[in-house]
């Protein structure tokens, strides 16, 4: 019985004993401010001007002028479509507690979409180069019920305009902000503040023997981080933090067993001082600690991403010439642009030839409508086609569609790229015009002057307008020819540009390699 009870007694010690060293971590967010550097800086800050017919394009640390800015940016909306309109209609039956239909109803609805367009033309003197790209919105749209059919026609014909009108307005607004996040992203020193993105680890059980001092130097450095401000340097912050880098430092010598929880709280210590670091503008210190996180072999995925983000910073601010990101941002307006009230003028019909097209949708539906020359040239993500059983213009997009086979020959698949033209992000589902069908590769042609090679096999195709094609022309070629190497020799030797017809004849030479 004594045995017992001292046994009882020695596993109650060693499991308060335990409890009181467990490691749990909380989350402890802090404030960053800083600038987001361009991807595309212009170095000369006497030289950070700009000029465009839209007040919505506004380039953050430039200067806008009336004419003849380093950047030049014009605007063109190109107004909105209402898509196919169909009236639907709901049953709504009522039942009573055997489940028995008692009562049926019926209600109406209209459904249609809009689809808006713009293109943004870009002039960089600095660099000598231009661009164009085309941004595009959609929304499809339901009414709300009404009782008969004619009730629903009657709403959405009295009111039609001011519908597509407010989409007008929604989807210019859409465009604006994506053109605007784009261009000051190439170019732009844009102030950022964040409360609550970014957190250090601070230990949270009480009973921990660190605790209070671990709780102590998180709220230090909460203090700290919530005095930085974007244009503001660094150099004071990076002082004060040095007491606890040392402490957290300490930690590490102190918990230096390989158990789990001393593990744990090393990896709170080097965690925190090398993202401190990577906040305060010093990569390689942050890469030091983030070393050492990996090593620790607590959380290496930690570890990395930190040496990730501090490899981009450097080459960021590298790229800038800078050796900081805290510094003041100028934005003036010197241009005297006259505050006028903007008149939005629909594109004009487009009057150019027609040509029979049929639509193959994503559920095998064969379609027979029109389509222009002008319209041929640019569809993307969406064509607008007339459709023959109403005569009326209607918007098909891409995502829902497999191929477009003109009268004329030309077809038009479905494939999935990033178009440098279009000012993609990501990869996205687009026509483009078949050049080259092969057992190997086939060419595509997107809105008349992008040209896109799709390996068979492979989900995404790639633009010879992308950058790595455009400052690698030979090497990124050569990858496709991989099994055939006269052709390789070919193109290392430089026999192929990047045009439309060495395109073409790189893609046959491929298909035909044994």
């Amino acid at each position: 019985m004594k045995l017992t009870l001292l046994c009882f007694l020695l596993f109650t010690s060693i499991s308060t004993t335990l409890c009181a060293q467990s490691a749990n971590l909380d989350r402890e967010y802090f404030k960053v401010s800083y600038v987001n550097l361009p991807s595309h800086p212009i170095l000369e800050d006497a030289k950070r001007t700009y000029s465009s017919n839209t007040r919505s394009i506004r380039l953050s640390g430039f200067t806008k002028v009336a004419t003849n800015g380093t950047i030049d940016f014009v605007f063109n909306f190109h107004g909105t479509k209402a898509g196919e309109v169909n009236i639907e209609k709901e049953t709504v039956e009522e039942k009573d507690e055997d489940g028995k239909v008692i009562s049926t109803k019926y209600y109406y609805n209209v459904h249609t979409s809009f689809s808006s367009s713009a293109t943004l033309s870009l002039a960089n003197s600095y660099t000598e180069k231009s661009s164009s790209n085309t941004y595009q919105e959609s929304d499809n749209y339901v009414s709300s019920s009404f009782k008969s059919y004619s009730a629903a026609s009657k709403y959405y014909n009295d009111n039609r305009y001011n519908i597509r009108d407010e989409y007008r307005v929604k989807h210019r607004s859409e465009i604006e902000d994506q053109i605007y996040s784009r261009v000051n992203y190439l170019y732009g020193y844009v102030p950022y503040t964040s409360s609550n993105g970014n957190n250090f680890w601070i230990l949270g059980n009480k009973k921990h023997s660190e605790f209070g001092k671990h709780q102590e130097a998180g709220n230090g450095l909460k203090e700290i981080f919530e005095k930085m401000e974007y244009n503001q340097p660094v150099e004071t912050l990076l002082a004060e933090v040095k007491p606890i880098v040392g402490y957290f430092d300490d930690v590490v010598v102190r918990f230096n067993g390989d158990d789990k929880k001393s593990r744990k709280v090393r990896y709170a210590s080097f965690y925190n001082n090398a993202l401190l670091y990577l906040k305060l503008d010093q990569p390689e210190k942050a890469k030091e600690y983030a070393n050492k996180l990996i090593a620790n072999d607590y959380d290496k995925g930690d570890g990395k991403r930190i040496i990730a983000n501090a490899d981009k910073l450097i080459e960021e601010l590298k790229l800038n010439e800078l050796d900081t990101r805290h510094f003041e941002v100028i934005t003036e307006d010197i241009s005297d642009e006259p505050v006028v009230t903007e008149i939005i003028v629909q594109a004009p019909e487009d009057t150019s030839e027609k040509s029979i097209a049929f639509l193959i949708t994503a559920q095998n539906d064969t379609l027979q409508t029109l389509v222009t020359a002008n319209e041929l040239s640019r569809v993307s993500a969406v064509a607008n086609l007339v459709d023959s059983a109403d005569n009326e213009v209607k918007v098909f997009e891409a995502v829902n569609t497999k191929k477009m086979v003109v009268a004329s020959g030309d077809v038009f698949e479905v494939i999935n790229f990033q178009s440098s033209l279009a000012g993609d992000e990501n990869a996205s589902l687009k026509f483009a015009k078949v050049l080259v069908e092969g057992v190997k590769v086939n060419l595509y042609e997107h809105m008349t002057n992008e040209y896109v090679l799709l390996l068979n096999g492979s989900e995404e195709g790639t633009s010879t307008m992308g950058k790595n094609f455009v400052f690698g022309f030979n090497k990124e070629l050569a990858v496709f020819g991989d099994g055939c190497a006269a052709l390789i020799a070919n193109v290392e030797s430089g026999e192929f540009k990047n045009t439309k017809e060495d395109l073409t004849k790189f893609a046959k030479a491929l298909n035909s390699c044994e």
